[in-house]
């Protein structure tokens, strides 16, 4: 490296002076996308969520005497280099330093000899001051592949175009000085800053025609994290190069649908994001360059134009390309003008830190910057600078000269979701290549990998070991006569003795007039179930069960509704009197059995069971089952928890359910001993629960349990070594991990009322992997869009299912629907998605997934965490309406008054609003929680609460933070009013925070307000 300074001429004083002839004035107005820019600085102030970096690596050394020499010639010539920003509370002030009092100083840049890649980002990442300072960074290091210079530059002053008109004016003011050349006196010719137009009222016209009647909040695509109120800023990007295919579709594209390049492109990616959730009515932003003439202007010369497509599914690609042509070339027409000059008179255009006119941005680069150069003789190459941020959800970036495409994304999608997105992009292309006119619905949004991965996961299809029960049950009856089948309290019957009494059964119903078909309702004791149900099987009825300690009237109605023929009562089991009653047939009247007889073959399509729930208006709710179904089922899980002769399974679950059916058969269909769980195993407190369960188990050597719905799994903590099978939707991550420490072997599974309760189960190996399963032998499972479109990997949807596992039902029902490829099959209303490892993740009803203030809120997840304290035996939670269209979790956990709930294990999100203990929670007739009232009860709740003293009244601070909420949002406040919830936005939070600053003398963030947005939120971050 020549050290010689000697031989760098710096420039002539009159060539600074002249560099500020043109400059503006010392103070100068910010436009709105300054103050845009500059409110995403103040939430985020620790990064350079705003600058941009380029970078050149030279093949030999660059001298730092004429690096500064000629970064002093370029700064000087370009005045909105030497423009300089500086914050006095909410207010944003410009200036412009003259030449000869700017300095940029060459820093030395860090390398750590790992990643460059990391190293050049870190450094261009690194914040600047608004406090008049250079926005301007220059750092240089020796490399051994050569030296490298990297320039940090704010947004501010500086947009990607300016990268290669930076490199266009340096480097030849760098080759002169070099040479020991003048320089040339175009590199020194003063360059004033672009003046932004003032709105053309033609083109602000064209925007509100555009986007009246736009709805924003369907841009959320159906993959990823929702967004909160708080800022997500961290981006990354990923990339694909498409294939000699996909290159060949695009040019067969631009002839069929007859539109540029561009147009091609922005309609595959709007099929692509609406396929994802986004849309249909879709707003794309895309930064245009508005230089206009003056094409060498550096600075930040970009507005993002909204582009807005309708995506419509039953159509082909040849019109969503044309449509995606006008709407590009009318937007490019009126780009001049900036949206945002539209600030406050259309929805999604507002002084928030993020747009909700858009999140997704098309930046197709016309040419891509050249990447190869050469310097002082030296051959240089640019070398990439992420801005590790992302302001949108997703970002396509493309250009013409290089078949790659780029999508950056935000910490909002995980990397699997967007470089899937990448791939089926390819596969979006290629099929609208082979028929541009073929609907979008049946080719977009799928790749080879995900129509690959789901079918291996349906691959399920296995012949039934056995195709009902009462036949895999009498072939253990036949290999293992003398085997105990059923175990209750010390008294043991073995399968000959329950085979005996079922065959009793089907005589006293054949003396009763049961035919084949009839519906035979069951309140016997748990333990004489499967000799009760086998026998009304037997008989070819349909078995209904009761609990005979449920209210009459609701047995009344489960009876009137069934029509059932008969009601077979067990062991000291009494119904009430005062309820209407077909005949009533004792277990113990059944006549002693005969010789033994061959039972009549029971059809497997047939109807086996119907289960009652209560609907809304207090009626029963049928539920049929096959026989092929529940035989399916329980023979699944009894290979998958290693059922076998001799295993004891504990039976649980209450009466009236199938899950009491599925406990006796899960054991009786595999050869195991049904052990019955004593009823204070079921009803009593926490302690006498476990202690329970743990003698049952002990006694009879019970090894499997299956945890009943609204039942909590952790009364099992104290049973090691338990093969335990619980339902996802209720097992929290710290109780899975419980019992995984206790030696448990534990499943996950998960079905709905309108399946024989489980239809996707797994292993779970750690606590992540409660809500994931697969489908169950012969069960298929998709996930589906509202308009049924099938999803693939990542995305969510309605869960649906298909097999013998469903519920038989009318033909007209909308539950269950029928397609070509996967027939009839069951729309759960379960939120669900694909994994890629071809597994299921359940996420919830969609019914009960709820927006509150900071974001969406699974209130099936609350109640599961809640289940998992020590103490709660039941619980609910509910979303109670609030102004603004935002809901207000309340929980309800039924527990002893002195137990301590809290809601640890939840995240900030899903935190409820209150939790309410209660020693019972209201019940519908069927025995689950009474929504309804439960309704009431939080609503109560909330009343109650925002009754609670006022910090305000004993607190100065709290006093005139509540006075400055009043002022900025003229409306009345109190010391839980939530700042955003009320109104406010970035722009007033930036006031706000200007005001508490005169105030208190203490300097906030933007941030504090947003992580404390109430008055004594505020000020306990004050205090601390």
């Amino acid at each position: 490296m020549n050290s010689d300074l000697g031989a760098v001429r710096p420039p002539e004083p009159d060539t600074a002076k002249t560099a500020t002839t043109n400059s503006a004035p010392a103070n100068a107005a910010t436009t709105n996308k300054e103050k845009a820019l500059w409110l995403l600085e103040q939430l985020v102030p620790e990064t350079g969520v705003n600058n941009l970096g380029l970078a050149l690596q030279v093949s030999g050394r660059l001298r730092p005497d004429v690096l500064r020499a000629a970064l002093a010639i370029v700064v000087g010539r370009f005045e909105v280099l030497r423009t300089v920003f500086r914050t006095t509370g909410a207010d944003l002030v410009k200036e412009v330093v003259p030449a000869g009092e700017f300095a940029v100083e060459i820093e030395p840049l860090d390398l750590s000899g790992d990643s460059l890649e990391r190293d050049l980002t870190a450094f261009a990442d690194r914040s600047f001051r608004l406090d008049g300072r250079p926005l301007v960074r220059v750092g240089l290091a020796a490399h051994p592949d050569g030296d490298i210079l990297c320039v940090a530059v704010h947004h501010l002053v500086f947009d990607m175009v300016s990268v290669a008109l930076f490199l266009q004016a340096f480097i030849p003011v760098y080759d002169a000085i070099a040479a020991g050349r003048p320089v040339p006196a175009q590199a020194t010719a003063p360059a004033s800053a672009l003046a932004e137009p003032e709105p053309k009222p033609a083109d602000l016209a064209y925007w509100r025609e555009t986007l009246e009647g736009f709805e924003p909040g369907g841009l959320d695509l159906w993959c990823g994290t929702p967004r909160g109120r708080q800022p997500m800023l961290t981006g990354e990007s990923a990339s694909r190069a498409l294939g000699a295919e996909a290159q060949q579709a695009v040019v067969q594209l631009q002839r069929a649908v007859r539109a540029p390049l561009g147009a091609v492109m922005l309609a595959a990616y709007a099929a692509l994001l609406a396929s994802h959730g986004a849309g249909p009515d879709l707003v794309v932003g895309s930064p245009v360059n508005v230089r206009g003439a003056n094409t060498a202007a550096i600075g930040y010369h970009v507005n993002v134009v909204p582009i807005r497509i309708r995506v419509d599914f039953a159509e082909g690609f040849r019109a969503l390309a044309r449509r995606a042509r006008d709407a590009f070339l009318g937007a490019m027409a009126h780009a001049d003008t900036s949206v945002d000059e539209l600030t406050g008179e259309l929805p999604g255009i507002g002084t928030s830190w993020q747009t909700q006119l858009f999140r997704h941005l098309f930046n197709f680069l016309p040419e891509a910057p050249a990447g190869e150069l050469s310097i002082d003789g030296m051959a240089a190459r640019v070398l990439t600078v992420e801005n590790p941020h992302s302001k949108f959800d997703l970002e396509l970036v493309g250009s013409p000269s290089r078949a790659e495409v780029v999508f950056r994304y935000s910490e909002t999608l995980a990397r699997a979701d967007v470089e899937a997105m990448l791939g089926r992009f390819e596969a979006l292309l290629v099929a609208a290549a082979q028929d541009p006119d073929r609907p979008l619905g049946g080719t977009v949004g799928w790749s080879d990998a995900d129509r690959r991965a789901v079918d291996r996961a349906n691959g399920t299809a296995a012949p039934a070991a056995h195709p009902t029960v009462p036949a895999a049950f009498r072939s253990w009856v036949e290999k293992a006569p003398e085997a105990p089948a059923v175990a209750d309290d010390g008294h043991t019957v073995t399968y000959r003795q329950v085979d005996g009494t079922a065959t009793a059964v089907r005589t006293l119903l054949a003396g009763a007039g049961v035919r084949a078909g009839d519906v035979v309702a069951i309140a016997v004791p748990r333990g004489e179930v499967a000799a009760a149900v086998l026998g009304v099987w037997r008989a070819g009825a349909v078995c209904l069960p009761l609990d005979a300690g449920h209210d009459p009237s609701w047995l009344t109605r489960q009876l009137t509704h069934s029509r059932a023929k008969a009601v077979l009562t067990g062991t000291g089991v009494q119904l009430p009197a005062d309820i209407g009653l077909p005949p009533v047939l004792p277990l113990d009247s059944a006549p002693a059995p005969g010789p033994a007889t061959p039972d009549e073959a029971v059809e497997p399509t047939a109807p086996a069971c119907v289960i009652h729930t209560c609907g809304d208006d207090g009626q029963p709710v049928a539920t049929v089952l096959s026989h092929a179904g529940i035989a399916g089922t329980v023979g699944h899980f009894a290979a998958e928890l290693g059922v076998g002769p001799g295993t004891g399974v504990l039976a649980l679950a209450a009466p009236a359910t199938f899950d009491a059916l599925f406990d006796v058969f899960l054991a009786l269909s595999a050869g195991g001993r049904s052990v019955v769980a004593p009823d204070e195993a079921r009803t009593g407190a926490a302690a006498l629960r476990a202690a329970t369960l743990r003698e049952a188990a002990e006694r009879h050597d019970a090894t499997v349990v299956a945890v009943p719905p609204g039942t909590p799994a952790r009364i099992l903590e104290g049973l090691p070594g338990l093969t335990v099978l619980a339902r996802g939707d209720e097992l929290s991550p710290e109780t899975a991990e419980r019992l995984l420490a206790a030696g448990c072997r534990l499943h996950s599974g998960f079905g709905t009322g309108r399946t024989t309760s489980w239809a996707v189960s797994g292993r779970v190996a750690t606590p992540d992997d409660v809500r994931r399963g697969r489908p169950i032998t012969n069960t298929r499972a998709f996930v589906a869009a509202p308009d049924g479109r099938e999803l693939p990997i990542g995305v969510h949807g309605e869960l649906c299912l298909a097999g013998p596992g469903l519920a038989l039902s009318d033909p007209d029902d909308p539950a269950f629907p029928a397609d070509e490829r996967h027939g009839r099959h069951h729309r759960t209303g379960e939120l669900a998605r694909w994994r890629p490892d071809g597994t299921i993740e359940w996420l919830g009803r969609i019914d009960r997934q709820v927006v509150t203030g900071d974001g969406p809120v699974d209130l099936g997840h609350v109640e599961a965490v809640l289940l998992g304290r020590p103490g709660v035996t039941a619980a609910a939670a509910l979303a109670v309406p609030q102004p603004g269209g935002e809901h207000t979790v309340v929980a309800f956990a039924e527990t002893a008054a002195a137990a301590d709930v809290d809601a640890d294990g939840l995240t900030p999100l899903a935190v409820p609003g209150q939790v309410v203990r209660l020693a019972d929670l209201p019940r519908t007739p069927d025995g689950r929680p009474d929504r309804d009232a439960l309704l009431r009860l939080a609503r109560k709740a909330l009343e109650q609460g925002t009754g609670r003293p006022d910090p305000a009244a004993d607190d100065a601070l709290v006093r005139d933070l509540v006075e400055l909420w009043r002022q900025l949002l003229s409306t009345e406040a109190t010391a839980h009013t939530d700042f955003f919830d009320s109104g406010g936005h970035s722009l007033l939070a930036a006031v706000l925070a200007q005001k508490v600053e005169e105030l208190t003398g203490t300097s906030l963030e933007l941030g504090d307000v947003f992580k404390h947005p109430t008055p004594a939120a505020l000020a306990a971050r004050l205090r601390a």
